[in-house]
């Protein structure tokens, strides 16, 4: 499922009128016809009787009024508020304003936050619904003040549930929620697509439940290259979780390497190694200090060890490894940065780094030029801000644009962190990841992330595109999760109750619902 920004949506409604033969007003009538139909649904009549819909001037205004007439043909009863005066109207929301018109309702001028206030205490409380269509996806600034910024904080104050076409008002793919003012809506009916301002900066719950109404412009205009934000699915990596073949053996499905642990992080390596094991592949082998070799192989004897005290012992064998992941536990000291150092110029298989791997590449972005295989980055926002001279806050105002400024610039495959991990290319294509939750956030969850694309890249690389398989451990690792948050909700999970979720993840992936589409 593509994941749209603001201009790509407009280039795509704009060869659908001009290339596809489809009349705007007809894609008005069907944008309004889905949600009045999503609402409907959401808000029965008979528990919301009324309906209250906020209309802006332009094409987000025009489906409002659309949708306040269907509404009203479903028997609700519907108040038509309008912002702004008639002739201010865009052509298309002024042909649905006289429609409505026609249909025997009169939009009411609602001029100030007083006059809104006053029509949200007049009907009967907790039975009526707003539908918002003052801007959608037209607002390019935050909006701090006016006219328009009361009214919606008058909405917020009244505790009305509101139902927000495309994009809740206020919100934007150009600047952080907390900027301005916007609606906090309870339903967002995005129109054919999902849009980057509904994840930016990193999933807006201020828009509710998320819904994409297909509004009937053709899929194949969306299909470009360089339109690639792309929200992972299980349709997207299925074949990864394709039956082996009998006579398959270990070394069908590589080995992996995970350098990782130290004095004071013993847990680290282990979590880290068997999660490798346990998303496929063949062989796994931790590189420890010989301190930790006995807890790894007491924790897990199917993964094999490799004690080491310098980086130099490793080097000898790094041709044994179809790849390497380094750093979870490692500790940002000298000795970290040496293996890294070694890690990056002798490493021809895939290389992985994570944690304290990339802590000591602050200032030495210019080592991630190499002259081996493909390098992943796995970093979280404080770890990417360090890599990338940014202060946290600007990260994560842009994930986004500074995610493949980064990856294109060093030509790296980055994977940034976060409730919508971003998988991004060094051609700068990006997957958002929809799966995971609040419980995730405890210690050692980033280890069994780093394992299992460990584990995954060691096995399918030579097979698949890299992209598609750092998208499918991410996802796999977030459902593992939610897997995992409804045996022992979200207080008490732990990153163990992730990896004893691994194999669920795999076998229960037909039963994984996208929390964007259905009801």
């Amino acid at each position: 499922m593509r994941i749209l920004r603001n201009s790509w949506m407009r280039e795509i409604d704009r060869d659908a009128i001009e290339r596809g033969g489809i009349p705007s007003l007809v894609l008005m009538e069907n944008a309004a016809h889905a949600c009045a139909a999503c609402f409907a649904d959401a808000f029965p009549r008979s528990e919301f009787p009324t309906c209250l819909v906020l209309a802006g001037k332009g094409n987000n205004g025009g489906d409002g009024l659309a949708i306040a007439r269907l509404l009203r043909e479903r028997g609700y009863d519907v108040r038509a508020l309008l912002l702004y005066r008639p002739e201010e109207l865009s052509p298309d929301a002024k042909a649905n304003y006289d429609r409505l018109l026609q249909a025997g309702l009169s939009p009411e001028p609602v001029t100030s936050a007083e006059q809104l206030r006053a029509v949200l205490a007049s009907g009967r409380p907790g039975a009526a619904f707003l539908v918002d269509a003052v801007f959608g996806t037209g607002l390019d600034r935050p909006l701090s003040s006016g006219r328009i910024a009361a009214m919606l904080e008058e909405i917020n104050a009244s505790g009305i549930p509101v139902a927000a076409v495309d994009i809740p008002s206020g919100l934007g793919e150009g600047f952080a929620p907390g900027d301005g003012v916007h609606l906090r809506a309870r339903l967002t009916a995005a129109l054919h697509a999902l849009k980057w301002a509904h994840f930016n900066p990193d999933g807006n719950p201020d828009c509710g439940r998320l819904r994409v109404l297909d509004i009937g412009i053709p899929r194949d205009l969306e299909d470009r290259d360089e339109h690639y934000i792309q929200l992972t699915e299980p349709a997207d990596f299925r074949a990864l979780l394709a039956r082996r073949r009998p006579v398959a053996h270990k070394g069908d499905f590589g080995h992996a390497l995970v350098v990782a642990g130290s004095a004071l992080k013993p847990g680290a390596s282990i979590l880290a190694s068997y999660a490798a094991l346990r998303s496929g592949a063949g062989l796994c082998t931790a590189a420890v200090p010989p301190r930790n070799r006995d807890l790894a192989v007491l924790a897990h004897p199917e993964v094999m060890t490799l004690p080491f005290r310098k980086p130099e012992e490793i080097a000898g064998r790094l041709d044994e490894f179809t790849c390497v992941l380094a750093g979870p536990g490692m500790g940002a000291t000298p000795h970290t940065r040496g293996m890294v150092s070694l890690l990056l110029r002798k490493t021809e298989a895939p290389l992985i780094l994570d944690a304290d791997a990339l802590n000591v590449l602050k200032g030495r972005t210019a080592m991630l030029r190499r002259p081996g295989g493909p390098l992943v980055l796995t970093p979280h926002p404080g770890e990417f801000s360090r890599l990338c001279a940014k202060a946290a806050g600007d990260v994560q105002r842009d994930r986004l644009g500074l995610a493949r400024e980064f990856a294109m610039e060093h030509g790296v495959f980055l994977v940034l962190k976060g409730h919508h991990t971003l998988t991004v290319t060094p051609e700068g294509r990006v997957w958002v990841n929809p799966t995971g939750n609040a419980g995730m956030a405890t210690a050692g969850s980033g280890d069994v992330l780093g394992g299992m694309i460990a584990g995954f890249v060691a096995q399918f690389h030579r097979e698949q595109p890299l992209e598609r398989i750092l998208a499918a451990a991410v996802f796999l690792h977030g459902y593992a999760g939610d897997l995992a948050v409804r045996r022992v909700g979200e207080m008490a999970l732990t990153a163990g109750d992730i990896l004893d979720c691994i194999p669920g993840s795999f076998l229960e992936i037909d039963g994984y619902h996208s929390p964007f589409l259905g009801s």
